[in-house]
């Protein structure tokens, strides 16, 4: 597996980011690496928003889907602090709330719902997109710390398509493989949205994400591959709204991904 080797910077050390610290009864802080772009990467915000209420939840449930607004741009100088609602606990299905806060107030509001294992029909009508090089035949780079491989594309239609992976060994569970998904599914959104932009080429866009949702389907691992194809659905009001698919190597498609964006030419 190939794995980013431009001697560009070093990559962010991600191997704590899931180790939240107890601040008494379901809240949980945790601490954020020192992104180079100064604000913390959205994606880790969702992750950890989502780990933090799996703390709260009996094991036998697994999230099946979570939908998060992103509110202030997060501060690295602070840690984040995670307070978790326990909505419902029900025999099929709890639900969560969390609410994530800086000394500025909330910067994220998430929800989540988990489900307990449950017999039932599967199938999929997904496939993974024809004609995409694996990740050995692509340039790795590093994405808010983790491996990313971007696959080529056209401009027209808007569309970002990346293989992603978690660069820390995550063990066997698989609440915490969902939780470093919602981490990696941050990786491109926008990137499908810049692309719907009129104004894209010329540079000088200001974009921040605005909410961001996901469902879960099968479980896989988040330290190994995984193909996000995201497309973008054109622009009203300074917003643009991506969505897409994840897949395994295998091409067993795992989840689905909706972010609507914000993007303004920059004022100078």
């Amino acid at each position: 597996m190939p794995t980013p080797n431009d001697g560009s910077r070093p990559p962010l050390d991600l191997s704590r980011v899931f180790e939240l610290e107890p601040h008494g009864p379901d809240t949980y802080v945790g601490e954020s690496p020192p992104y180079e772009w100064g604000r913390i990467y959205g994606g880790l915000v969702v992750a950890q928003a989502l780990w933090a209420a799996t703390q709260t939840v009996d094991p036998k449930y697994a999230v099946h889907s979570l939908h998060a607004y992103f509110i202030l741009g997060g501060d690295l100088r602070e840690p984040v602090r995670y307070e978790v609602d326990r909505v419902r606990n029900g025999r099929s299905f709890t639900t969560r709330r969390v609410a994530a806060r800086q000394s500025g107030g909330a910067i994220l509001t998430l929800g989540c719902s988990y489900q307990v294992a449950e017999d039932g029909p599967e199938t999929q009508s997904a496939e993974l997109p024809k004609g995409i090089p694996s990740p050995d035949d692509l340039k790795a780079e590093w994405d808010a710390g983790a491996h990313r491989c971007s696959v080529p594309m056209p401009k027209s239609p808007p569309r970002s398509v990346a293989w992603g992976r978690f660069p820390e060994a995550l063990g066997d569970d698989p609440r915490l493989h969902a939780a470093a998904l919602a981490y990696l599914s941050d990786m491109n959104p926008m990137s499908a949205i810049h692309r719907s932009h009129p104004d894209d080429d010329a540079g000088g866009l200001m974009g921040a994400s605005l909410d961001h949702a996901m469902w879960f389907h099968r479980p896989m691992r988040a330290d190994d591959w995984v193909l996000i194809d995201m497309n973008a659905h054109g622009m009203i009001g300074s917003r643009g709204l991506a969505t897409g698919l994840v897949f395994r190597a295998d091409g067993t498609h795992v989840a689905t991904i909706a972010q609507e964006g914000l993007l303004r030419v920059s004022r100078k």
